[in-house]
């Protein structure tokens, strides 16, 4: 008895002194989740000053622990498509404990290890959460908490509801490590010095979906960008070809047939397995390196042809809808890109940023609408990309770019403590457009939409989950509902409480579309998807086209308006078109179909997500970035639009008739107008999709 008081004794004034203790960390937030080195679902770690540690929360294993540090590179941190971030510096070792093992009665068993998430304290020490799953046997819970002082690396592992006569192992090359039986240990291995670590030079700068493609193929094997090794150099290349009018005819039957002679006596190696399409953009990546030569242009005379104009064709608004003002809601201290917005059960908004931070930030006092008022707190960060957020009963729901993540305050001061895996089993790889888009919580189910891979080489193909919109249930399940999908950035819900989504033009998808989600109908994006993509299956209409450059260009998140002259309508923001526009629909035997007004601009940046605020006004968040995606390059924008009164006279509807279409306006005609063919114009047009 005197042994065990004496040792709860020494625990309790250890613990005693550990609360005391604040751990420093490298950077903020220094737990993160990304892509890193193209692998999904890292969680990265800045440790120390002198140690970073990665693991593959998809695999549940150690990736690395090194001495450097991450190059966040990307969209979302750096304004680069086709690139994702990458650690630098030297690894500590390469023999490192992350391989899992059961044995049961002394027999290896079968087993699933699946990561729950993490929870991050005040002292700012992280415990990553594990379930391992042995069939016909209870859930075995495990926890693990790293940490690095003095170039000693530590993981203390707790276990929890190991079944006699089972056994854990956890192992490397060179060693094993059994973990403790429903109790606490420590694995703790210890690093040499290693010196002063810098990023390499120029890595990570390029931003061309060439450039990716040649790393994985043998490029850089035989070439680099600028010395000349067993071939030229490609600025060499670019230098001889670029100033001809069409260089990719003559080089292109060159590298996939293979040649010799042009550059001395080596020859050129075969690559018949690439197409001819990625060649040439390979090639035109090679271009690029061509030096720049210092040009006077002369001026150029336009004509214009004044048949082919047409008022407002093709141009957005610029103002503030006259029913509607304005008011900005953040400082210049708190400059969102936003990708979601939420209102929590006391009217407090929740905002996600789409940026380094990844963070949420919760809002009070947006109703007034006074910056000097509004109060702003950040409650959660290191999230990878969330483009989604919802309450549940005061649940807080994230949708990261490869998990659905519950928020969790367990000591509620509002900062969050532990962000737990919801689900996180949707097919991914290490794409930067492989984007989670919006998030809906109807009748028990969360509802999401993926998006496409956009850097596939011809050879491979999209994960099956990609181009959908899914159904999440609360235990972590998921069933696909439609495919075809491309870019679908945001989901929302409209009439008769349906859900409704707005699609992205590329690929095989010639324009813009709002589109009523429906079982296993299928919406056009073949490309990389399909076996076959001559003879795909009957693609869906959807509710609206947006003609591309016309009045949608990157179509965001739908909302239903619930109030006022528009009540029963649409709207939905557009990233890169800008403003809001406005879409009608009715129902005809069961589908929906309608147009679409210009509604406002006058917005500060391209509109990713609208919410309803308690108040009844519309909340807007902006997002964008400089190069791409964005509207007059506006990268921030947290808005309020309130409904003022003023009518304003315009088209309310276009409906379908038998013999053409019924126009409703807002007011009435006045009966001094008269309205002839000459002031109407109607077009019509049809699309077909081709590579």
């Amino acid at each position: 008895m005197r042994i065990l008081l004496y040792f709860l004794t020494v625990s309790l004034i250890t613990a005693c002194a550990d609360n005391d203790k604040r751990i420093s960390r490298p950077r903020d937030p220094w737990a993160f989740r990304s892509v890193l080195d193209r692998q999904p679902r890292m969680l990265t770690l800045a440790l120390d000053t002198a140690c970073y540690a990665a693991y593959d929360l998809a695999n549940c294993r150690l990736y690395k622990v090194w001495k450097g540090g991450v190059m966040l590179e990307g969209a979302a941190y750096t304004d680069k498509k086709n690139i994702q971030p990458t650690s630098w510096g030297m690894p500590y070792s390469n023999d490192l404990e992350n391989k899992w093992s059961i044995t049961a009665a002394g027999n290896n068993d079968s087993f699933k290890i699946i990561n729950r998430g993490y929870k991050i304290n005040s002292n700012a020490e992280i415990t990553i959460l594990y379930s391992l799953i042995v069939p016909g046997r209870d859930t075995i819970s495990i926890t693990e908490q790293p940490e690095f002082n003095n170039l000693l690396f530590k993981r203390t592992f707790s276990t929890r509801n190991i079944p006699d006569g089972v056994k854990i192992f956890l192992s490397s090359a060179n060693s094993k490590f059994e973990l403790p039986f429903n109790t606490i240990s420590v694995l703790s291995k210890k690093f040499n010095a290693l010196p002063a670590q810098d990023p390499v030079a120029g890595e990570g700068e390029y931003d061309h979906r060439g450039r990716e493609w040649m790393e994985r193929s043998d490029c850089f094997t035989c070439h680099e960008i600028d010395k000349k090794t067993v071939g030229p150099s490609f600025q060499e290349i670019a230098g001889r070809y670029g100033d001809q009018e069409n260089p990719s005819i003559t080089l292109i039957p060159k590298i996939k047939m293979g040649s010799a002679g042009v550059w001395g006596p080596s020859a050129m190696t075969a690559h018949p397995n690439l197409s001819e399409t990625e060649i040439k953009v390979m090639l035109d990546y090679i271009f690029t390196l061509k030096p720049k030569k210092a040009i006077t242009a002369a001026p150029v005379a336009v004509k214009v042809d004044d048949k082919n104009i047409h008022p407002g064709f093709g141009a957005p608004l610029e103002g503030v809808h006259p029913s509607y003002d304005v008011q900005t809601i953040h400082d210049q201290h708190f400059r969102p890109r936003v990708g979601g917005l939420a209102f929590m059960p006391d009217g407090r908004l929740l905002v996600t940023t789409w940026d380094t931070v990844g963070g949420v930030f919760l809002l009070d006092n947006i109703t007034t609408g006074d910056t000097n008022k509004i109060k702003v707190k950040r409650i959660a960060a290191g999230l990878a990309e969330p483009l989604g957020i919802e309450v549940v009963n005061g649940d807080i729901f994230v949708l990261q770019k490869q998990e659905l993540t519950q928020l969790v305050d367990n000591d509620g001061d509002e900062i969050i403590d532990e962000y737990r895996a919801i689900c996180n089993s949707w097919g991914v790889t290490g794409d930067f457009h492989e984007f989670a888009f919006g998030l809906v919580y109807k009748e028990g189910y969360f509802y999401a939409t993926l998006s496409m891979a956009m850097i596939l080489m011809s050879h491979e193909k999209q994960k099956p989950d990609r181009g959908r919109a899914i159904k999440i249930s609360r235990d972590g399940t998921y069933e696909w509902i439609n495919y075809g999908l491309r870019t679908p950035n945001g989901i929302g819900k409209g009439p008769r409480d349906e859900l409704f989504v707005a699609d992205n033009q590329g690929e095989w998808v010639p324009a813009n579309k709002l589109i009523h989600i429906k079982k296993n109908e299928y919406h056009g994006m073949r490309w990389g998807h399909l076996d076959s993509l001559h003879d795909p299956p009957e693609v869906a209409l959807p509710a609206i086209y947006l003609p591309e450059d016309e009045i949608g260009n990157s179509p965001s998140e739908p909302v239903l308006i619930k109030d006022g002259p528009y009540k029963g309508q649409m709207l939905h923001g557009d990233v890169t078109y800008g403003g809001i526009q406005r879409d009608f629909l009715e129902e005809i035997n069961g589908e929906f179909q309608g147009c679409v007004f210009r509604f406002t601009q006058g917005l500060e940046a391209g509109v990713n997500r609208m919410r309803w605020g308690p108040d009844g006004a519309l909340y807007t968040g902006g997002v964008g970035m400089v190069g791409g995606w964005s509207w007059k390059e506006k990268q921030y924008g947290l808005q309020r639009l309130k409904y003022n009164g003023k009518p304003v006279f315009e088209m309310l509807a276009v409906r379908a008739i038998p013999n053409g279409f019924d126009i409703e306006f807002t007011e009435p005609i006045h009966d001094s107008i008269q309205i002839s063919k000459a002031d109407l114009l109607v077009q019509q047009w049809w699309y077909l999709p081709t590579e």
